[in-house]
């Protein structure tokens, strides 16, 4: 499929081209430095290569501006991740070539040779498509929290949840159920132990996520393409299938977080009281991320809970933190910070983590 005739490149002066070039090549750089290899950081290597000599895979280049032309309100390293799972999509039978230590000329040449066939789909699918990776431990730490702060809602209340950039729904859904938690957990003590299972008090729970909803198919996709995620890709098709998972009442919707008046009308429609947002405004342009913070704090209901998880570096180093903002009363917690974004490790506690458990107490099953 070619490239648009009408294509945003071509109404980019050559500067604004290589402004974007710079800036994904910057992107790809800095994603290829990522201390773990499970899959993806050579394809970023080789992509930081094309980019920074366009010439040499002037087709593949042009599709990358193309789609990230479209999207100056994405961040550029999700924007990245994006156009490596549209690679993966696209050509799943060079995929492994490209991401293996041949000759770097060879896998240029191939990626260019990728794009001449299906540079369109590539740019099209940068445009549209969001990174929908979902990992199946990614609740546990908003399982913890919410259930801490749960606890202090009046008495007969619970809170009304909503997922935001949810994927497949797949977390909402994992929220207050016992054996996954359990299963899970001890790969991911806390300060003082491991947490002990607690449900929520929920009185309903949602998700949302850009038009087009991620399928089962795209968010496989999304993991890369090693031994390490097999395993990871293994574990998210139990836990979809599980009973408890499957049968959970969650709705999910399409919503754009960046349609500001679709959001708000969203979030007071259904009184949403508390939000998550894991590894979502990373995706996002930073003054973006601002945008969505300034709607969630005058737009929930009380409590208005904000749980904000967020990759290292924009996904350039391992772990992620966590913040927690509770609207109704002003006040922010820089609560933890887990060891690795799959939620295997240890969450380690950030400065505001012993006022935050003083006032929300997470128990412990071992220390």
């Amino acid at each position: 499929m070619a490239l648009s005739e009408h294509s945003p490149v071509d109404a980019e002066a050559p500067r604004a081209r290589d402004v974007i070039l710079s800036r994904l090549r910057d992107a790809a750089v800095r994603l290829g430095a990522h201390p773990q290899d499970h899959g993806w950081r050579e394809l970023y290597r080789l992509f930081a290569v094309a980019l920074a000599a366009p010439a040499s895979a002037p087709v593949f280049a042009a599709a990358a501006v193309e789609g990230a032309a479209a999207r100056p309100e994405s961040g550029d390293s999700h924007l990245v991740t994006v156009l490596g799972i549209a690679l993966k999509t696209v050509c799943p039978d060079r995929f492994a070539f490209l991401v293996a230590p041949a000759s770097v000329e060879a896998r240029v040449a191939a990626l260019e040779a990728i794009a001449l066939k299906h540079g369109g789909a590539l740019a099209d699918m940068v445009r549209e498509r969001q990174n929908s990776f979902t990992g199946a431990r990614r609740f546990l730490v908003p399982q913890v929290l919410l259930a801490a702060m749960s606890r202090n809602l009046p008495e007969g209340e619970g809170l009304r949840l909503c997922d935001l950039g949810t994927g497949l729904g797949l977390m909402p859904r994992q929220l207050n159920t016992p054996e996954l938690f359990e299963r899970f957990a001890a790969d991911l003590p806390w300060p003082h132990g491991v947490p002990a299972y607690r449900p929520i008090r929920l009185e309903s729970r949602r998700g949302v996520d850009r038009d087009p909803l991620p399928d089962e198919m795209w968010v496989t996709a999304c993991h890369g393409a090693s031994s390490y995620y097999r395993v990871i890709l293994d574990e998210l098709q139990e836990c979809v299938s599980h009973p408890q998972v499957r049968t959970a009442p969650v709705a999910v919707s399409a919503v754009d977080l960046l349609d500001v008046g679709a959001l708000r009308s969203f979030l007071a429609g259904h009184r949403i009281s508390a939000v998550t947002l894991t590894y979502t405004l990373y995706q996002l342009a930073p003054t973006h991320r601002a945008q969505v913070l300034d709607v969630l704090s005058d737009s929930l209901a009380l409590p208005g809970i904000v749980v904000v998880i967020e990759p290292d570096r924009e996904l350039s180093a391992q772990g992620c933190s966590v913040t927690v903002t509770e609207a109704a009363r002003g006040r922010r917690w820089r609560v933890a910070h887990v060891s690795d974004g799959h939620f295997i490790g240890r969450v380690s506690p950030l400065e505001d983590f012993d006022a935050f458990a003083r006032e929300f107490p997470i128990p412990v099953v071992n220390r």
